[in-house]
């Protein structure tokens, strides 16, 4: 072949390879930029999560103007702050705070195509606002709880309604970053990668699998969607085998062995095996702690008891996972974490209720297992013909000191009662749809076990009673069914 034709043929193969390699370059740095939006929605979760215990806190403190009792969920206050908590000059909270990144994105001569970038700086520019009035709004409450004579019925349902606004900030923050979500997945789906940019894709899956897993049940909880929630708790125990099955002392020679990767990698197994007894622990209607107790279970086990083993806070899973995406350097985009909810508890005297209403709204099956005790279903169920009947329990036989629970449709009403002959009275206001039961559990069957106790209704004007049993092996549970009106 001539000189001068071998010279072209070189530069035809070099002219197509530059796209290749380039393209991998410029799709890589994409994959950066998109981080960007990522850190700055987790570090502004962070912030949300300082200010979500605070408006706990303002909650709890002005129950105690209607006779309840406040309870401190945490010990900071508004003065232990910055003024601004998404802003964090003194590194007290963040690496980089959320502020500096909202900069760092609306600065930035980004190489994400001019459509695709003003769509994530216009969602970024919602979630910043959002922020912004979640700050405002832990001043405009301690202002108004100094200021305020709360013995007046009207100033308490000012406060009530300005921590309502907080619910909506929280609802809202979650939908903005969803919408961000899908916009940066939409986008990164077109960018170019072989499995050799990846390195190490077992490695990636398994890490993959496992957010998802993980993040699914969360959304349930978030949701109250737990119909299925012990598929998705298979799922995750799926998936942390899968991850378990992974040595990384295998990957020899590799940045997979260093020190800083295999602890990351413990983390995120252990935090995934926590996250799983927390989530077993809500399907088996475990007590609430009473700091918690006018809150649904959902709101409890999903702000406090689960999402600190996936977020940041806590070292939980997704940093994690995160910090090994970034030390590999791997053209994977980092992780979202999840964001509390908020929801304002009002004391039983302001709502002038006077029976116990489920704190889930729908119960859509009988529970199988609680406190790691099968349920048993009772023989008959309980017929009803009004939607809120009043009870009595009592011993209906010898007295042989017998200590039970009382659990109505996942909620505790009376724990470690002891039985006597002396009627325990209440008064329950049945869900409208779904199924309602009680369920029998025994904390000490006393001499004669089983631990059986008397309930007893009226029911078309006569007194019906129903006898309920529960050992150390099982606990009953009885349906209850309003009558259908002719």
């Amino acid at each position: 072949m001539p000189i001068r034709l071998l010279f072209s043929v070189i530069l035809l193969c070099l002219a197509f390879a530059i796209p290749v390699s380039g393209q991998v370059a410029t799709d890589t740095k994409r994959v950066k930029a998109l981080d960007q939006y990522v850190s700055f929605t987790n570090e502004s979760i962070h912030g949300l999560l300082i200010v979500h215990r605070l408006l706990e806190n303002f909650n709890k403190n002005i129950n105690k103007y209607v006779d309840l009792p406040d309870q401190q969920i945490n010990f900071y206050s508004n003065k232990d702050l910055p003024t601004d908590i998404f802003d964090d000059p003194e590194n007290w909270f963040y690496d980089t705070s959320p502020n500096e990144w909202y900069e760092k994105i609306m600065l930035s001569e980004s190489t994400l195509p001019v459509a695709t970038e003003a769509k994530l700086k216009t969602l970024v520019k919602d979630m910043k606002a959002i922020t912004v009035s979640v700050n405002k709004l832990r001043f405009e409450l301690e202002d108004q709880i100094k200021n305020l004579d709360l013995t007046k019925r009207e100033n308490l349902g000012l406060v009530y309604e300005k921590l309502e606004s907080g619910v909506s900030l929280y609802r809202n923050f979650y939908s903005k970053q969803l919408d961000l979500e899908a916009e940066i997945q939409n986008y990164a789906s077109t960018l170019k990668f072989s499995e050799a940019d990846y390195q190490f894709p077992v490695v990636l899956k398994s890490i993959r699998d496992q957010y998802t897993a993980t993040r699914a049940a969360l959304n349930a909880l978030y949701h109250k969607e737990d119909d299925n929630f012990s598929d998705l708790i298979r799922s995750e125990e799926n998936a942390l085998v899968e991850l378990g099955s992974i040595n990384l002392a295998d990957y020899n020679s590799t940045r997979l062995i260093n020190s800083r990767v295999q602890m990351y990698w413990a983390n995120i197994k252990r935090q995934s095996g926590e996250s799983l007894k927390k989530q077993k622990a809500f399907l088996e209607a475990e007590n609430l702690p009473e700091e918690y107790k006018l809150y649904d279970k959902y709101y409890y086990y999903y702000n406090i008891d689960v999402i600190n083993k996936f977020n940041r806070y806590g070292n939980g899973m997704v940093f994690e996972m995160n910090r090994i995406i970034d030390y590999l350097d791997v053209p994977v985009l980092r992780y979202f974490e999840m964001p509390h909810y908020f929801k304002v508890i009002y004391p039983k005297l302001l709502e002038k209720t006077e029976y116990l209403a489920a704190s889930d709204p729908l119960i859509k099956s009988l529970p199988k297992v609680v406190k790691g005790r099968t349920v048993v279903e009772a023989t008959r169920t309980l017929l009803v013909d009004k939607p809120i009947i009043d009870f009595q329990v009592y011993d209906h036989k010898i007295i042989d000191k017998d200590v039970v629970s009382l659990s109505f449709n996942g909620d505790w009403i009376a724990e470690r009662l002891e039985i006597s002959n002396k009627p325990f009275d209440f008064t329950l206001k049945l869900n409208e749809a779904g199924k309602n039961f009680l369920l029998l559990h025994a904390d000490d069957m006393g001499r004669q076990p089983p631990a059986t106790i008397a309930l007893s209704y009226i029911y078309k004007g006569k007194k019906e009673i129903v006898i309920l049993n529960s050992d150390t092996q099982k606990s009953e549970v009885i349906e209850i069914k309003m009558e259908q009106q002719n």
